[in-house]
């Protein structure tokens, strides 16, 4: 069974075995992207692809919008390396402008300008065009992107971070590859970044600038994908501790965390059970793995309990049979400690319910709780509960 769950993994993956065949330019098809990002370890869907293809042929930039840690930012970074072109970030915040974004003029090197022409009998509208000239301005990142002597990766990170107002100032660049700048005026590309915005949801981005944009949902990875990209950060570990892993991921974020782990921090968990020799978790090393991927104090606390990592654990062995039906007797002989699971494994899915919805039960039980029945009809249920019993004594 084992057998047959990494033989679909490979079939699921099967560029990444191609890499060979692939075109030299990487963005010649669909194909070539995925095979292209596969180098360097980026495990990109179909979609993800063609997406990418597509931006690239039609010089539109691409919208991701997904959960923190599901790989957005770390597509741009696959794209670089794969591609050799340099990679220019926007890290956007709240209280960003345009200074930071697209640049402002070097003030210190404009008044020692002016100061050293002081006594050269200097006519000061001329000084006043040199200094107001584009070589007193320094570049901000979007700058520097459509300056660039060769094409580049320009990525836009979290732009759900920036007010509406800042939105808008984007527009034209995404446009038409363009920035007017006061004092310099219009600035056209000098070659059209490969452009990626990133966006975690927290505030709706405007339709304006999802029209400019090809549109990509990323999502936290399948249990099978999140086995293979785990496989390729810590090679050294059995196939069957990387779909633990992936079943322990899918576990971790139903959990109802407020940070569910991400993609990165897996792969670490994977690194630290390589350099532990742990096959798998149990609940005696639970508060051991915390540090890497709970990172919140109200998640720690939902965890802190034996019971409740061993409930998520519990969780994972499902998942993880429903995988890898086989795989079970396997983990139960390499990990002893593991045999405390199996009447876990024999019971329905376990639930944790907070207090609050505790309380909330409770309250709804009581409402809707019926009212006693009269005494004449307890006496005729009693009696019908007692009459099998006088038969079978009988």
């Amino acid at each position: 069974m084992l057998y047959g769950v990494l033989t679909s993994m490979a079939t699921q993956f099967a560029s990444i075995e191609l890499v060979n065949q692939c075109d030299d330019d990487m963005f010649a098809s669909p194909h070539a992207v995925e095979c292209a990002l596969a180098r360097v370890g980026y495990i990109a869907n179909s979609v993800t692809a063609h997406a990418i293809f597509y931006a690239s042929t039609l010089k539109r930039p691409i919208l991701q919008e997904g959960p923190a840690g599901a790989g957005k930012t770390e597509l741009a970074v696959a794209l670089s390396r794969t591609s050799g072109m340099p990679l220019i970030r926007l890290q956007c915040y709240d209280g960003i402008t345009d200074k930071q974004a697209i640049g402002d003029y070097n003030r210190a090197m404009q008044e020692l300008y002016v100061l050293m022409n002081k006594d050269a009998n200097r006519n000061w509208r001329e000084v006043r065009e040199e200094i107001m000239s584009r070589e007193f301005f320094m570049s901000g990142p979007l700058l520097q992107a459509i300056e660039a002597p060769q094409r580049a990766i320009l990525l836009i990170d979290e732009v759900d971070k920036i007010p509406h107002a800042f939105e808008a100032l984007l527009l034209e660049l995404l446009s038409v590859w363009q920035l007017s700048i006061p004092g310099l005026g219009t600035i056209s590309a000098t070659t059209i970044p490969f452009t990626i915005l990133t966006s975690n949801a927290e505030r709706e981005i405007g339709d304006p600038l999802r029209r400019r944009s090809l549109y990509l949902l990323l999502e936290h990875p399948t249990a099978l994908q999140q086995a293979h990209i785990v496989s390729l950060k810590s090679p050294n570990l059995s196939p069957r501790t990387h779909l633990f892993i992936a079943a322990f991921a899918r576990a971790l974020r139903a959990f109802n965390l407020e940070k569910p782990p991400s993609i990165s921090e897996m792969n670490d968990l994977s690194l630290v059970l390589e350099m532990m020799g742990w096959p798998v978790l149990v609940p005696e090393i639970s508060e051991l793995v915390y540090p890497l991927l709970v990172k919140r104090a109200k998640d720690l606390g939902k965890m802190r309990t034996k019971e409740q990592f061993a409930a998520i654990l519990g969780s994972t062995f499902k998942y993880l049979i429903e995988m890898a039906p086989g795989i079970w007797p396997t983990l139960v002989r390499e990990t002893p400690a593991l045999d405390a699971f199996t009447e876990v494994l024999e019971q329905p899915p376990v639930t944790i319910t907070l207090p609050a919805e505790i309380e909330a039960t409770k309250e709804q039980e009581l409402q809707s709780f019926p009212a006693p029945a009269p005494a004449d009809v307890c006496d005729a249920q009693e009696q019908q509960q007692q009459t099998p019993e006088v038969v079978n004594a009988v």
